[in-house]
């Protein structure tokens, strides 16, 4: 084969190597770049019987760090934050109650299951997947406010926030989860004006 066609056939190998190259590296990229998050989609806070009701749903989406120390037997903690709070126009909002929630999400290796679990009620949901496991976590229906009472003023809002609680991690993990951004979870600020 003469030189000149030689040149050309390893130029085209040369080529097809790189385009291969750039798919699995953009392919990888799109991978890598799956958001780990936690979004407020929605919440509401109704009175019934003298007793506040919160309704939220709060999207959940781990990072791959924290799926794998899920699986290995690493229970991640969350919180859940309201308050109430009065829109100040020269001065910081003044909070008037703050309430938090606790939940729990664990992995079983002996039963395959998710386990999701309302700290303050004790309540205990399975899963056989993570997928329905983080939507269970994430719906709040009518849970019950009894620490809040009805006295505050009517010109008020309510915020609520999730974050994954890094002090909950086994005191080893930490160090690294503070520094890894895997780790950082937590949603934008929540805010409305509930009905009158």
């Amino acid at each position: 084969m003469p030189k000149q066609s030689l040149k050309l056939h390893g130029l085209h190998h040369d080529k097809r190597a790189y385009l291969l190259t750039l798919m699995l590296l953009f392919s990888t990229l799109s991978i890598a770049t799956e958001p780990a998050s936690i979004t407020v989609k929605a919440a509401t806070l109704t009175l019934q019987d003298q007793t506040h009701l919160l309704n939220a749903s709060i999207n959940y989406s781990l990072s791959d760090d924290a799926i794998k120390a899920l699986n290995n037997g690493i229970t991640l903690t969350f919180n859940v934050e309201l308050s109430i709070l009065e829109p100040r126009r020269w001065l910081w909002d003044r909070y008037h109650a703050n309430i938090s929630l606790v939940y729990q999400i664990k992995y079983h290796t002996l039963a395959e299951t998710y386990q999701v679990l309302d700290v303050k009620n004790n309540a205990r949901h399975s899963f056989s997947r993570l997928e329905p496991a983080l939507h269970a976590l994430g719906t709040l229906n009518e849970i019950p406010l009894h620490a809040l009472t009805t006295t505050y003023k009517p010109n008020t809002d309510v915020s609520l926030k999730a974050y994954l609680n890094i002090e909950a991690l086994p005191l080893p993990m930490r160090p690294m989860a503070y520094i890894t951004p895997g780790w950082y979870l937590r949603s934008d600020t929540y805010r409305w004006t509930p009905k009158r």
